[in-house]
């Protein structure tokens, strides 16, 4: 018997969307599936848009809840959750009719614990076309890592794609003990990779499955508020990590995320008017632990210099020090 894969998606205030989201999942060629609906306190009819389909498909199971965020959410749907393998999906996005089939495949073909796909973006009123994918897809499908996520070949292919949950496609037994934090807006940044660091084999196949609606309403593009500073935080729990495994290469990639994202804050919080000031914890962490940058072959002595002159010159004097 095939394995059966349980599809969770958090959902809240989508009624919009929330069909096409749906559809796609419920039309998959893979048919074995679990499918977790978790209503995460919608106040308009996103939670009776569930129920309709529930009651026209018994792989769909409903779950009403208070509002607790996108993580709570998933962590709800996960408890639930009956299937062997985990997809996870936004409430507004569309999932390529052969996904779930595709990715399945991958894992099953590399022997791998997580399987990841490509993606493509839409605007909020195009309807994506599926992409052909030939029946020789899997000749396409390489390992990433065997070992470590963060070994040289999947760094070198770093993107938005590895943090998402979604487009990809993971065994249950990565997600025992691990869970979203519950009102994160940044609930992926905090945890995808401890999923990666788990899994034994990290499959990557080229092919854009999951299309990802790029609305006004995304969180990339909502109005800057403090709740931006999370990402901040998911960064300094991956350098202490990566710092006491003696993992350098990647608290050198961190860093550099961390250092970005400190002014990229600081950009935001420019156009909204925001008292900049407030990023004044996030320097002294970066100021404190500048002595995880050590030399290396990545990490040159003018790339060095650059972020000492960062922590103890630049980002004080941008925030008024």
């Amino acid at each position: 018997m095939s394995d059966l894969v349980s599809v969770i998606v958090p959902v809240y205030n989508s009624e919009r969307y929330l069909r096409d989201c749906i559809d796609s999942i419920v039309k998959q060629t893979y048919q074995n599936l679990d499918i977790v609906l978790v209503d995460d306190g919608a106040t308009d009819s996103s939670g009776v848009i569930c129920d309709e389909y529930a009651e026209q498909d018994n792989r769909i199971h409903v779950i009403h809840k208070s509002n607790g965020g996108n993580g709570d959410a998933r962590n709800v749907g996960l408890d639930q959750a009956k299937g062997q393998w985990i997809v996870m999906s936004d409430n507004d996005d569309i999932l390529h009719k052969r996904q779930i089939e595709v990715l399945l495949a991958v894992a099953k073909a590399k022997d791998a614990d997580i399987a990841v796909g490509w993606y493509r973006s839409f605007a909020v009123d195009e309807v994506p076309c599926d992409e052909g994918i030939g029946e020789d897809f899997l000749n396409r499908a390489e390992v990433l890592s065997d070992r470590h996520l963060f070994d040289d070949a999947f760094i070198q292919k770093r993107s938005m794609i590895l943090t998402v949950p979604w487009s990809k496609i993971c065994k249950r037994k990565l997600y025992e003990g691990i869970r979203y934090p519950a009102k994160s807006r940044h609930d992926d940044t905090w945890t995808t990779w401890k999923l990666y660091e788990r899994a034994g084999r990290t499959a990557f196949i080229p092919i854009a499955l999951h299309y990802w609606r790029n609305d006004s309403e995304s969180f990339g593009r909502r109005r800057f508020d403090v709740t931006h500073f999370d990402g901040l935080d998911a960064y300094k729990d991956q350098l202490e990590y990566f710092y006491e495994q003696r993992r350098q290469r990647y608290v050198e990639i961190v860093f550099t995320e961390y250092t970005d994202t400190i002014f990229w804050c600081y950009n935001q919080m420019k156009e909204v008017e925001m008292d900049v000031a407030l990023l004044k914890p996030y320097w002294k962490y970066m100021k404190t632990h500048i002595g995880y940058l050590k030399f290396t072959k990545s990490i040159g002595l003018k790339q060095w210099l650059r972020y000492r002159y960062l922590a103890w010159y630049k980002i004080p004097r941008m925030i008024g020090l």
